[in-house]
């Protein structure tokens, strides 16, 4: 039994190609193959630390960690280098410390936040099946209205999309949001929109609840009904967590002090990249010598306070699981691109794609019922 077990497992599908028995367990590699994917892993992982890591404030810290680096090693007072071997417990203590903790709780919120979308999913489609599986005596769906599973789907896929659009809103927390009018702007215009599609989507619910007591009114048992709106309050109670995750993030006293600890750390650590300098090159050592040990010490500077702003911004990133600055959905990138000037035409650029926008939703919603004979 086990062999004609075994050889049945192996049998190949009649008609698949011979090629394809095995593939993907036991399929032959060059002995080149391993060192192309480990260069293609590579050169992946560079270009996202490229394209996400390095932004325009590592730009600026990458200036400040050489500016300072090369001050401290050429300016003297009196004959002496300002240069001495400074300990790094304090940057450990007030950087790298907190950063870590805050980047493994960016991970339990991502973590909540798949629980919830997931608790979305699933009572939202068990509901949607209720509505159109569910029976009860002798077919008494029959005293149902004509259309109403399609009623039911139009209100629950509405729901989703607009419960999709408030999650990837771009985020309205930065500094930047609170304390310049450019920002606050911005938030304004975000909030705005995010709270006409929060009133949609309570109206929404109510009409999910006024499609249970449809159902009711056709006949079917309370017991029936109670369980279906269990699953409205479940996609409810979801939903605000949700939204908390999404609104509720970082302290922004927390943010700023880290970026501003993080730009602060090249200066005051200056001298410790000068000391490596005498202690490498020496007082006595030629120029090329001494632009090398400089050079080196500059990089070994720039390297540092990198590594902190990565993990900030990989900190940061992580805050909103819902959206991602370099792909950002379609609904919102061309508003909020051509209103960030913050210029008056581009407000009324702004303003002309909303109404645009909504008039093309009222349209499509209305040929909609009017194709299902929706009359909810």
């Amino acid at each position: 039994g086990t062999r004609l077990e075994a050889s049945v497992c192996d049998r190949a599908p009649r008609g698949a190609p011979k090629r394809l028995r095995g593939e993907g367990r036991e399929g032959k590699k060059s002995f080149f193959d391993p060192l192309f994917e480990a260069v293609m892993n590579l050169a992946a992982s560079t270009r996202i630390y490229f394209r996400f890591l390095i932004t325009m404030e590592a730009w600026l810290l990458s200036i400040v960690s050489i500016a300072a680096t090369i001050f401290f090693s050429m300016y003297e007072v009196k004959g002496q280098r300002l240069a001495v071997n400074v300990s790094w417990a304090f940057i450990s203590f007030a950087i790298i410390f907190p950063l870590t903790t805050s980047l493994n709780e960016t991970f339990k919120r991502r973590e909540h936040a798949l629980a919830y979308l997931a608790d979305v999913k699933a009572y939202l489609l068990s509901y949607y099946h209720a509505h159109r599986d569910w029976d009860w005596g002798e077919n008494g769906r029959a005293g149902l209205p004509e259309n109403h599973v399609a009623n039911v789907r139009l209100v629950v896929a509405s729901l989703a999309v607009d419960m999709r659009d408030v999650l990837t809103a771009p985020s309205t927390t930065r500094q930047v949001h609170f304390h310049t009018r450019w920002g606050r702007e911005q938030r304004e215009r975000i909030v705005e929109m995010s709270r006409d599609m929060n009133a949609r989507i309570s109206g929404y619910f109510d009409r999910m609840s006024l499609a249970v007591e449809e159902l009711k009114y056709a006949g079917q048992p309370g017991n029936e009904a109670a369980r279906m709106r269990q699953y409205v309050t479940f996609v409810m109670r979801a939903w605000e967590n949700l939204k908390h995750i999404k609104r509720y993030r970082t302290p922004i006293a927390t943010r700023a002090f880290a970026r501003v600890y993080i730009f602060m750390h090249p200066i005051f650590w200056g001298p410790y990249y000068a000391y490596l300098v005498d202690d490498m090159a020496g007082r006595d050592a030629s120029a090329g010598v001494a632009v090398a040990t400089t050079a080196y010490a500059c990089l070994l500077s720039v390297l540092t306070s990198l590594a902190m702003m990565g993990l900030f911004n990989v900190r940061y990133r992580m805050e909103d699981p819902f959206f991602d600055a370099a792909c950002e959905p379609a609904g919102w990138n061309a508003k909020e691109r051509e209103a960030r000037g913050g210029d008056e035409k581009g407000k009324g650029r702004l303003e002309t794609e909303r109404a645009k926008r909504r008039r093309r939703e009222d349209g499509s919603r209305r040929t909609n019922r009017r194709a299902m004979g929706v009359d909810l």
